[in-house]
This record gives C-alpha cells, structure tokens and sequence, in this order.
C-alpha cells in the first residue's frame, strides 16, 4: 500500500511538472485591463540622439593622504616627492659625535616600486635636493612647489633600478649636518628632508607607497652605516612625512575629454533628458564612456574604474548633499559603463527643472595615479564613440 502511495506522488509530481512552461503565456492575460498594463519603455541615446554636453577641468587635490609618493615624468606631466626623515639618533650617538667617535660611513636609500607608468625600456631619471624652507605634507600641492627652497646640488649617485627595487646613494655630509645640528642648532641648517626632482630626460614613473604603510618595511627607507666606537652597525629611517606633486599642462578641449590623476582632471557631462515624461519609475539607467586606447595612458595597477557624482552647480562644479553616494563604472575592454539609476530617478522625480547639473567624473585611484584617460566627449566626430545613457523605464499606460 505504501508502495502504491509512493507512486501515485511521483506520476502526480510528473504531471505537474509537465504542465509548467518556462515561458510566459497569455493565459490570464484578459484578466487584467487595459488601462492597468504596465509597459516597458527605453530612451537610448545611442539610437535617439538627444543633447549633451562633455568637457574636463582641473581639480585641486591635496596628495599628503595618498597611498603612493609618485615620481616621474614624461611629455605633459611630471611628479616630484618629499620626504621627511627624523633617524632616530639616541644621546649617547650624539654624545659619541661631539666627541669625534661616531663617523657617519655611507648613506643610502631603498625604495620598492609599487606603480609603473610607462614603457619600462624609457629612461627613468632623477636628481635629490636637500630642502632649505619648512614644509608639511598636509595642504602641500603644485602651488606650494613654487615657495619650495632647495639646493640646486644633488646629493644623490649611483642609481640603480631594478625590477623590485630602487636604490642610490646619498652623500654622507647630508647625514652629517643633520647631527651637527641636533649638536647645536646654530652650527649647521634644520633638517627639512630630501626633494626628488625628475630629470628632463626622465620618461616614466615609479609610485612607492607613502607614510601611513603598516609594513615599515615596504615604506622607501634610508639607510645610514656608521662606526662608532670601532664598530661599526647600520641605522635605518623610514619618512615620518612625504608627499608627491603633480604639474603639467592642461590639455585642449576638443572631441575627447579627459581624466587624470595626480594633477588632477576631472570630466563633466550633462544630458537633456527633458524629453522623459514625468510619472515615470526608472528600472534601469546605465552610463557608458569609452576611451581611445591610443590616446590614454594607464599604469599599472590599472585605472579600471571612474566615480560617478551629482553636481550642484555645472559652472562651479560644487557637489551637492547626494554627492556622497558614488556610482562606480568599471572597464570592460575600451568601455567604462555602470548603473546611475538612483541619480536620473532623482532628477526625473523633481518638480525642480534645474536639478540636473550633470555629474563630475574622476578616476577612482585619482591620489594614487597620474594616468590619463581619454574619453570619447559630446563632439566626438564618430556619434557612436560618444558617451552612451541607456534608460529603460516603467508607464502606466
């Protein structure tokens, strides 16, 4: 009996089963009236052009919290660094010193690349100042640079890059002077720490990572070997402050705008999008950019996202409250798409025609890069390269 049951379940389940159509049909369908349909509309501006406008503008960006200290040049940009060190010399180092037993024997300075840009056969070049002005990383950007007092003498040599890691050699005397005032400061200058200047020749950048790092031992560290007492031991010194500063020029308006980190750009775009009726419900809104893959130049690791803002202002570029809540567009092959759905609903939904001031685009990693994206604008001479909205929308009909 209990067999009979079991069976009788499992041609039961079959028949079910049977019945059910992975696609919908129209059974039922008159059920429903008319005038309670809900349809599916799409504004493509691809296929349906509307206006819109794209250009890119500078952006002050103080670099003293980025992750990386980025040095560097190549034909529109360069980066240079300082840095900060305090070698922690104990009394009896200074003591020795005053005493004329404690002799500074070589000085040098490890750094481990951590970002490349650039074709890694070009020259990477580079000269080391000591700093004469005081300095601090917070509030330090390519304005500051131009107060900035260093010697015209470096104080670097033999420059070796490899693969994994950047060394050179910095003149004992340096060193020196720092303990000769720590002796008496009125017998030798304060130590204000180290400017690394790209040389004209330089054609690449090396990004190392900058003071805040867990690891000291991955942070760029300065390695002082003395003798003191005839023996002889190495001390080690990590900066305590650094920062990097981005200058260049920038590039013309024409059928790209463009994006870049360090210095920084940063792009617009506004779409028309008066033409959408009101009482709708946006289910999808989806921005696609795509760059000219010649024209851009990225690192690595890979610029692969730009954050996506609401504007307050289009003429300002001021942000507005919402401009906390970031959209991400990630990169597929020569195209940068994500979904804004929540900012055009925004905009849509207002009775405020004016709401919509566009967005500001920028590269994720913008404090941590000087790559530069090109990206197909608004005048772009193909219309099919230009920037991309996709909206699919709910109306009651």
């Amino acid at each position: 009996m209990i067999r009979f049951l079991k069976l009788s379940f499992i041609l039961s389940l079959i028949l079910v089963l049977a019945g059910c159509n992975d696609e919908p049909t129209s059974v039922g369908s008159n059920l429903l009236p008319e005038d309670g349909k809900i349809q599916f509309k799409q504004l493509d501006s691809k296929e349906t052009p509307i206006a819109q406008s794209s250009s890119h503008y500078e952006y002050k960006l103080y670099l003293g919290t980025s992750n990386y200290i980025i040095l560097g040049k190549n034909s529109f940009v360069e980066s240079s660094v300082l840095m900060q060190f305090a070698p922690p010399f104990t009394d009896s180092m200074v003591t020795y010193y005053k005493n004329s037993q404690f002799k500074v024997k070589k000085v040098w300075m490890e750094m481990k690349p951590v970002y490349k840009l650039g074709d890694e056969s070009q020259n990477f070049s580079f000269s080391v100042h000591q700093i004469r002005s005081s300095w601090t990383s917070s509030g330090f950007d390519k304005d500051s640079i131009a107060s900035l007092q260093y010697d015209n003498k470096d104080v670097s040599t033999s420059r070796v890059l490899v693969d994994t890691l950047l060394s050179f050699n910095i003149e004992s005397t340096v060193v020196e002077e720092w303990l000769k005032n720590r002796v008496d400061a009125n017998s030798a200058p304060s130590n204000r720490g180290l400017f690394l200047k790209p040389a004209s020749s330089c054609q690449r950048f090396l990004g190392f990572n900058a003071y805040g790092e867990t690891a000291s031992s991955n942070l760029p560290t300065l390695k002082i070997e003395y003798e003191q007492n005839s023996k002889v031991d190495t001390l080690l010194s990590t900066p305590y402050m650094d920062v990097h500063v981005v200058t260049g020029a920038l590039p013309a308006q024409s059928q790209y705008f463009y994006l870049q980190g360090g210095m920084t750009l940063r792009g617009f775009l506004s779409f028309d999008l008066s033409s959408l009726p009101k009482d709708i419900i946006i289910n999808s809104a989806k921005l696609e950019l795509t760059i000219d893959t010649l024209k851009t130049l990225n690192g690595k690791p890979l610029s692969d996202s730009i954050n996506v803002r609401a504007l307050k202002d289009s003429v300002t570029k001021k942000f507005t409250g919402d401009s906390l809540i970031v959209s991400v567009l990630k990169r597929t092959n020569n195209v940068y798409s994500g979904e804004i759905t929540w900012l055009v609903q925004k905009w849509i939904s207002s009775s405020d025609p004016t709401v919509n001031q566009g967005i500001a685009l920028s590269l994720t990693d913008e404090e941590r890069s000087v790559a530069r994206l090109a990206v197909y604008g608004s005048k772009a001479s193909d219309s099919a390269n230009r920037p991309r909205i996709k909206i699919v929308y709910i109306q009651k009909k």
